[in-house]
């Protein structure tokens, strides 16, 4: 049989691992009947230290060492022949073969998207950052380092927008791009966001992880796909963010009024702020259907998911208990990254917890300050749910840290026969016997 340039340096390996001195003439005595058996051409003992320095760089991978990613070397027993081999990865290193040399191949490529480079907490040795069902991803490579896998997730990679016509203001091009403020931001750190971007203005837009459209029909599909506590999405997302446990099929006014939305900002679905299906969402006149608002809430999660892992950084954000984890997310859900860069913010502790390895305070801390009591009873139900995932007194230590925060929400709903006081009252409640979710089972 014939044997390929591979299978002629896996077959030399092998026979070269199996021996006991490394000395190129024993060498040679166990591979020549191997080969001669496999009618396989055996490389010129003219040049024996190179051949040797070849196979036993191939041979790694037969006695457990992998640091091998990639591997060309010269086979014919010419000088300076080369033989280019399929590589594992997508970059493909050219190696002459010369006498002596060891023939190492680099390791794949480091090289990262732009707004991970300027993330300051993003570490480097990043794989697979989120899995799950519903996710998939396009133009996969295993020496590259995807922050998001999975069946029904599409990747995007990291591109360049123009803006054309007239200046455009910086959150309007974040939802023209479907990208958040927040990375848009770090993806471009020498524009003034501050200002309108002038036309003709070359923006980059950071990688995104697209929800496949139809893929995502139900409260299971979008547990599932972004891999989060069916309890966050069922008792949070679902009941708050939801009308009476359902979503708005139609585009209404957010209950929660602000200067830059005085009537309540335009929402649909569970929440959903941005566009849907590219195109600007209009009150009384944007229309979607259950299937789609279930897809919109899957990838703001997936979204808000993204920019927590950025500002946190893969290594802290995952040491991270889950339950902590989606404390996190539903801040960025809720309100962006925002309220972890501003000063004085008790959400800035957050870091500082959990790289003290301090999980109760870090629960604790997942309150933001509002005066909205919609908001402040949301901080006692997130605060809730981020105990979940700790031990008994992590959780009581985290509920007495909080406990000055529920009792001003309390205050907020006086009377004896208010509902919303009394279900706070029994989830904290129930929090201190260790049961965590099914606030609005009450």
């Amino acid at each position: 049989m014939k044997i390929n340039a591979l299978g002629k340096i896996l077959i030399g390996s092998m026979a070269l691992s199996s021996c006991q001195k490394p000395a190129q003439q024993i060498f040679y005595k166990s591979i020549t009947p191997v080969v001669q058996k496999a009618d396989c051409f055996i490389p010129s003992t003219k040049n024996t230290g190179k051949t040797f320095d070849l196979l036993r760089d191939a041979a790694k991978i037969f006695t457990g060492d992998f640091s091998v990613c990639n591997m060309t070397a010269g086979i014919s027993g010419g000088e300076n022949s080369v033989t280019k081999l399929k590589p594992k990865c997508r970059r493909t290193i050219k190696t002459t073969a010369k006498r002596g040399t060891n023939h190492s191949a680099p390791k794949p490529s480091n090289i990262e998207p732009a707004e991970r480079k300027l993330s300051p907490t993003q570490n480097d040795n990043t794989n697979f950052w989120t899995s799950g069902e519903n996710f998939s991803f396009i133009n996969q490579t295993k020496c590259n380092k995807y922050w998001m896998t999975g069946e029904n997730i599409s990747y995007a990679h990291p591109t360049e927008y123009t803006i054309e016509g007239t200046a455009q203001r910086w959150n309007n091009i974040a939802s023209a791009n479907g990208v958040s403020m927040y990375r848009l931001k770090l993806a471009n750190p020498e524009l003034d966001f501050e200002k309108s971007i002038p036309a003709g203005t070359v923006v980059k837009i950071p990688e995104r992880y697209v929800v496949t459209p139809g893929s995502v029909k139900s409260f299971d599909d979008v547990v599932k796909t972004t891999n989060i506590s069916q309890h966050y999405i069922n008792d949070i997302l679902i009941c708050i963010e939801g009308r009476n446990q359902k979503p708005d099929l139609v585009c209404k006014s957010d209950r929660v009024k602000s200067k830059l939305y005085p009537n309540g900002c335009p929402t649909i679905g569970f929440g959903h702020t941005g566009r849907v299906d590219g195109k600007v969402i209009v009150n009384g006149k944007t229309k979607i259907t259950e299937e789609k608002a279930y897809e919109l809430l899957a990838q703001d999660i997936l979204d808000a998911k993204l920019d927590a892992m950025t500002y946190m950084g893969k290594d802290l954000f995952e040491s991270a208990p889950a339950s902590i984890q989606t404390g996190i997310i539903d801040i960025v859900f809720n309100k962006g990254v925002e309220p972890f860069t501003r000063q004085g913010s008790p959400t800035t502790y957050i870091k500082n917890d959990l790289e003290a390895g301090d999980y109760a305070a870090a629960a604790a801390h997942t309150v933001l300050k509002t005066g909205n009591r919609g908001l402040k009873k949301r901080n006692v139900y997130r605060v809730i749910l981020a105990t979940d995932n700790l031990s008994e007194t992590e959780r009581n230590r985290s509920l007495d840290i909080a406990r000055p925060h529920y009792i001003d929400t309390l205050n907020k709903f006086p009377g004896r026969n208010s509902k919303d006081r009394n279900r706070m009252q029994k989830a904290w409640a129930n929090a201190k016997n260790g049961i965590t979710n099914g606030f609005f089972n009450n």
